[in-house]
């Protein structure tokens, strides 16, 4: 049997505002937490032997970014008016199939509109958070080096993988 790499702790996480694709000097954040987009193929119905979803994966639904920041002056930094754009960097431990222990870079580009800005909570002795919402345009999101996803809805991007979902589609169109 062939061993793969155990992707396990992340070490850290920091977001950064992209206005034009182009991450600020300083982050908006430092040890936040992003939930990333989860990529959801439209369905449709068929017939057979009664109803059976099956999915386009020529077309996704609407895709949501959720950020964690703890509350301060510089994350108020994420929100603004029309499309925004961020950057993600998160530190990664990986234990190589040999017992060796390595650490690698995640990044998720986003672009997106805001559809929630927050307002922390207000408790004695606890760490004010703040929850941001963002409706996604564009994802691409790279680990290890390696690109997972690159979607953009503006240009008709859906790469998974390096699998192309769309070029089916776009050679007719």
């Amino acid at each position: 049997m062939n061993r793969i790499p155990i992707y396990g702790q992340i070490k850290g996480c920091t977001i950064y505002p992209a206005p034009d694709g182009k991450p600020a000097a300083n982050p908006a954040a430092i040890d936040c937490t992003i939930t990333p987009p989860v990529v959801t193929f439209e369905t449709g119905t068929v017939q057979m032997m009664g109803s059976l979803t099956v999915p386009d994966q020529s077309r996704i639904a609407d895709m949501s970014l959720s950020i964690t920041v703890p509350v301060s002056p510089y994350s108020a930094k994420l929100s603004g008016k029309g499309l925004m754009g961020y950057e993600a960097r998160w530190a990664q431990e990986v234990t190589d199939p040999s017992g060796a222990i390595r650490v690698v870079q995640g990044v998720c580009y986003i672009s997106g509109y805001v559809t929630q800005i927050p307002a922390s909570a207000v408790n004695p002795g606890a760490e004010g958070t703040s929850d941001y919402n963002v409706s996604v345009v564009k994802y691409r999101l790279v680990v290890d080096g390696k690109e997972l996803h690159n979607i953009d809805r503006g240009n008709g991007v859906l790469i998974i993988d390096g699998v192309d979902y769309r070029s089916e589609v776009d050679k007719l169109l």
